[in-house]
């Protein structure tokens, strides 16, 4: 085990590091290839946007910001995914504004919290978020503007006289990101266009993630507005932006993806849906046979396996070969399942504060049960490791956040002589993979002083008790307690009468395996799924 040292960028891949770089890039590289694919809301007819006339769109809204003021203005957007959100995003940050991303699902008090703390001048809101806007608008003197308007703003934008393209520092705040986080209060993450533009090149020297893809992950969220968008527009691919998450199959079906980037829930939501699929059409078993049979021979590659399987993966596309999984612990029967098909589910670990990828999986070295490799430029290390080397994973480098938003204290707190401390307990074994073992404010202490990662037992319960849904462990009253809901669906497709019966069964066979004190002493069950984040991280607020 050891620290992670620093790796220069060779110079003939130095990156750049502006949104207008990327943009231009594209219009030298593949003027042809759309930059996003999309269903019009108010026609319901197939869009797509090439490079060059994306930019000129963006140049125009930039002279319409121009023409109000703006100017290092903080401005707001709350609402759906859609291609007019990416567009606000782009001119807000490219007319050298700063973008003030606000999580659609927040409740008022909370959004109330973000727009004071951000001094947010202007709001731009979905036609389905008008009462929140309109509030937030009486409250805090905002202007409003529908995103659904954006381009008639860039129509007047258009009109007015020409002026010098608006130049931007890649290196001043362009993002203000509040971290919806599981417990306390938001903290505003300033990020550069060099955090998030050069976060991706960094982590595409990583690993290969090219191709076309669709987007699925809330783009108020920096692995969504990074990561998976980011990537395929750097990459050269098309961008389908799913607007719905029920037509996120349609979506993936008809623009036929090369790469999805996604959270663990959706990678087990599509495992599933394609279980479900095989079954509806009587493949099952014959699928698994072919697969048994692939397992037998031990030697049969990806690319061998997706077209041996290519009548069904029609499921995805037909195209897919890779998935991103980032955000939470992977789940290892989708895992093995995507495997089986020729499909690789690469596992990564990634926070807001470093823009945010730190770590990724290399298809040819991949390792499901670490987070990957550190991403090349970056410094890693573990700090006061225990004696099995584990201990606070931090990190250094270009991608790290200018700090959070008029916050000193915490700015102390967190970074500290150039080293940003992410509060995750990790350890680095001799290839540089990085293993992700909880979050420290999560430990469980116990009287005797053996400290419990409650993750780690989380991580156990997921893998070999199918009858849980979702669970969360935690300290009451000096007991180490499962805190369990039921996955309905299982128990039933798998006649299961009674399923709190079977997790507690399957909770007292764990208890052998694990160390005493890691034990787990009571189980309670509840009728209602966890609060969330929008990354759709449990919220530990029992």
């Amino acid at each position: 085990m050891k620290d992670h040292t620093f790796i220069p960028i060779p110079e003939d891949k130095k990156a750049v590091y502006d949104y207008r770089s990327v943009i231009e890039n594209r219009i030298k590289e593949v003027p042809d290839v759309p930059m996003f694919s999309f269903t019009d809301n108010e026609s319901g007819e197939k869009r797509e946007v090439l490079p060059d006339a994306y930019l000129k769109t963006i140049d125009s809204l930039g002279r319409w910001f121009s023409s109000l003021g703006c100017k290092r203005s903080h401005i707001a957007i709350l609402g759906d995914n859609s291609y007019e959100w990416i567009l606000t995003m782009f001119a807000v940050v490219m007319s050298d504004n700063v973008l003030v991303t606000l999580d659609k699902g927040l409740e008022m008090q909370t959004l109330d919290y973000i727009v004071e703390k951000s001094k947010s001048s202007m709001l731009f809101y979905s036609a389905a978020f008008e009462e929140k806007a309109n509030a937030l608008a009486g409250k805090y003197d905002l202007k409003l503007y529908k995103l659904e308007d954006i381009e008639k703003y860039a129509r007047e934008g258009e009109s007015l006289p020409e002026s010098e393209v608006i130049k931007t520092d890649p290196d001043a705040a362009a993002i203000l990101m509040y971290t919806s986080g599981t417990t306390g209060a938001p903290k505003g993450v300033l990020l550069s266009q060099r955090n998030t533009v050069g976060n991706i090149h960094l982590a595409a020297m990583n690993t290969d993630l090219s191709g076309d893809s669709v987007f699925l992950l809330p783009l108020n969220h920096i692995y969504g507005l990074g990561s998976a968008l980011l990537i395929t527009i750097i990459n050269n691919g098309t961008v389908t932006v799913n607007t719905n998450m029920r037509h996120m199959m349609n979506d993936i079906q008809s623009a036929r993806p090369e790469v999805l980037i996604i959270v663990p829930l959706f990678v087990q939501t599509l495992y599933g849906a394609f279980r479900r699929f095989l079954k509806a059409k009587g493949l099952d078993e014959k699928i698994d046979a072919m697969i048994a049979e692939n397992n037998r021979k031990g030697n049969v590659t990806a690319e061998q396996k997706r077209e041996m399987f290519a009548e069904v993966l029609t499921f995805f596309g037909g195209r897919l070969s890779r998935i991103v999984s980032g955000g939470a612990p992977l789940d290892m029967d989708s895992y093995r399942g995507f495997y089986d098909l020729g499909i690789t589910v690469l596992n990564g670990y990634g926070i807001t504060e470093c823009a945010p990828v730190l770590a990724v999986n290399v298809i040819e070295n991949n390792i499901p049960e670490s987070v990957g490799k550190v991403i090349s430029s970056l410094e890693v290390k573990i700090e006061n490791p225990d004696e099995n080397g584990y201990g606070e994973i931090c990190a250094k480098g270009p991608t790290v956040m200018l700090g959070y938003f008029e916050n000193e204290e915490e700015n102390k707190k967190a970074l500290i002589d150039g080293w940003f401390h992410t509060g995750d307990k990790g350890w680095l074994d001799d290839e540089d993979h990085l293993y992700v073992c909880g979050r420290i404010k999560n430990l469980i202490i116990l009287a005797n002083g053996e400290n419990v990662s409650p993750e780690e037992i989380e991580g156990m319960i997921y893998q070999r008790i199918k009858e849980v849904g979702e669970v969360v462990v935690y300290d009451k009253n000096g007991r180490i307690t499962a805190q369990v809901f039921i996955n309905e669906d299982y128990a039933k497709e798998n006649g299961i009468e009674d399923p709190q019966k079977a997790v507690k069964d399957g909770i007292y066979n764990l208890n052998l395996e694990l160390a005493v004190y890691k034990r787990i002493n009571d189980v309670e069950f509840r009728d209602t799924p966890f609060e969330k984040t929008t990354s759709r991280k449990i919220k530990r607020n029992i």
